[in-house]
């Protein structure tokens, strides 16, 4: 009795010759352009047949995985990845030829497969040649290595819009990535791409260019990129970072400082914005936020992204923790503090507690999401430009306006520092003193500060 046993994905051309063709899914065909994987099969019956069925249905998970991949926008293979993968992969296929055979003639059964349907020349070089010199590490190398160091498993939509950005900009200065062989940076490449920023309009398409700061972020990030791919694959005797400590001076034209750049906002506009935030809002949650802001000093993100275990209301000196957690991260070390709430900024805590918030444990629930940040600026900005249209006049200048109100009252660096979360000066000012003790000295100074008139 003979058993017909029929393989999926298996059918049959002319000459009983047997065909593998299995269809991508829509998502999958729409990145490679090709609607079937399919590949002419050797063996024709019995285990032999099997066995191919096997390999090519592993084939075709493969590229499935590879293309999901591209289409999720971490984009092709630099030459070092591509190459390691098609070592991996060789392997595997190796692996995978079952029966009493040499290494050698698993090696020309695969190369024949190979061949025959025409596989990637990389795929067959590291078949041939496996202990052959890797391809070069080049600038995508460093982009990944970015992304997995940096970013980690599950970055924000902004944080890979900034790398995308960056890297756009790279590209256009220098060229592909791929090709930007990390051995060959030059300190010609760090002028050239800081003249591109330099030059480049801040949306791509013309009108006011990147401002300074924005360049040198940028070349910061870039910078990054460069040494930790230096160390990551250990080419510190070989490789420079030209984009370290690049100067963007020019001549006869004075560099402008941070704090130039935005003023404190004048009495008048804060007593404005007060009567507008304390005012009938169609979403309450800005009015508390502007004057929680206008109160502490403290970045807009570190307020939007409060939980309800970060505010200390009853404690007796009343404050909130700006800490890291799982929604939002802090900008330094040393913006990881307690600052004290008095005056104004005490209650509209106070009524930010009693807001609904439907379970969630954020204080600010209906902007706890990746850009509830920059969607609270965004409407507190068109707040502001209603009553002055000042360009240095920004939600940020509320910084501007406790740091001088802090200085009016005589407080101390050190708790001036603290309460803004700037760097402190020495060992001593950052670890020694107790938690309570350094508490109450900032709750003083911030009762100081708000006794000050704007």
């Amino acid at each position: 009795m003979v058993v017909m046993m029929k393989l999926k994905y298996v059918d049959e051309l002319s000459g009983g010759r047997k065909r593998f063709r299995r269809r991508f899914p829509k998502a999958v065909a729409g990145v490679l352009g090709e609607e079937f994987f399919q590949v002419p099969m050797k063996a024709r019956e019995g285990a032999a047949l099997v066995r191919e069925q096997e390999a090519l249905l592993a084939e075709y998970e493969k590229i499935v995985a590879k293309a999901k991949r591209r289409g999720a926008g971490q984009g092709v293979l630099s030459p070092l990845e591509h190459w390691r993968e098609a070592v991996a992969e060789v392997a595997a296929m190796k692996e995978g030829i079952v029966g009493n055979l040499s290494d050698d003639d698993r090696q020309e059964i695969l190369a024949d497969d190979l061949h025959r349907r025409g596989a990637d020349p990389t795929m067959i070089k590291a078949l041939m040649m496996p202990d052959a010199k890797e391809p070069p590490v080049t600038m995508l190398d460093a982009k990944r290595m970015y992304e997995q160091e940096r970013l980690g498993a599950n970055p924000g939509r902004n944080q890979k819009n900034r790398l995308e950005r960056v890297c756009r900009r790279v590209e256009a200065a220098l060229g592909p990535l791929g090709k930007l062989h990390m051995v060959g940076l030059k300190d010609e490449h760090g002028r050239k791409l800081r003249d591109y920023m330099l030059g480049v309009a801040a949306n791509g398409k013309g009108g006011k260019l990147l401002a300074p700061r924005t360049v040198r972020r940028e070349l910061d990030m870039v910078s990054t990129m460069v040494n930790l791919a230096i160390k990551s694959f250990d080419l510190e005797k070989e490789a420079k970072n030209p984009f370290e400590d690049i100067s963007l001076a020019t001549p006869n034209k004075a560099s402008q400082t941070e704090w130039e750049l935005r003023d404190p906002l004048p009495a008048a506009v804060l007593e404005a914005m007060r009567t507008r935030m304390t005012g009938k809002l169609r979403r309450p949650e800005l009015g508390l936020i502007w004057r929680i802001l206008e109160g502490t000093g403290c970045r807009g993100a570190e307020v939007v992204g409060l939980r309800v275990e970060d505010v200390f209301i009853d404690h007796k000196y009343p404050h909130i923790w700006v800490r890291w957690h799982e929604e939002r991260s802090v900008k330094t070390q040393t913006s990881v503090r307690a600052v004290p709430l008095v005056g104004d900024a005490f209650e509209a805590m106070k009524a930010a507690l009693a807001l609904p918030r439907e379970g969630s444990h954020m204080l600010f629930a209906r902007y706890a999401r990746e850009n509830g940040p920059d969607a609270v600026s965004q409407a507190l900005m068109k707040h502001l430009r209603e009553v002055t249209q000042d360009p240095r006049h920004v939600v940020y200048s509320l910084r501007h306006n406790m740091k001088d109100r802090l200085v009016t009252a005589g407080v101390d660096q050190r708790d001036e520092n603290r309460i803004l979360g700037h760097s402190l000066g020495g060992v001593g000012d950052r670890v020694y003193g107790g938690g309570e003790a350094r508490l109450k000295a900032a709750f003083e100074a911030m009762q100081k500060a708000n006794a000050v008139s704007p």
